[in-house]
């Protein structure tokens, strides 16, 4: 079965936190396999429930369509951490 989930990423220009966190951000998506939309916060606010970001950047992942988790961070360690707790990867090595 292909993978249905998709990772938001809303962040801004002037952020300084968005500017590290979005290659790592990039990096995971590609471990789990799951596309990515970018959003500026203001350039994109149409895209988006932008009344409902309260802090950036912003990561939403959604399965089927609806968002299943949401999550702020400015830290690269703790993004591994929230995707492997919320998106099974698309590949697993399994040893038996």
């Amino acid at each position: 079965m292909p993978n249905t989930y998709e990772l938001e990423y809303i962040g801004a220009t002037w952020c300084n936190p968005c500017k590290t966190v979005k290659p790592k951000v990039i990096e995971q998506a590609k471990k789990y396999a799951i596309s990515i939309k970018f959003y500026d916060l203001e350039a994109d606010a149409d895209k988006f429930d932008a009344d409902a970001v309260k802090k950036l950047p912003t990561l939403r992942v959604l399965q089927d369509g609806k968002v299943v988790a949401e999550f702020v961070t400015q830290h690269n360690d703790q993004l591994e951490d929230f995707l492997s707790k919320t998106v099974k990867p698309a590949t697993t090595d399994t040893d038996f």
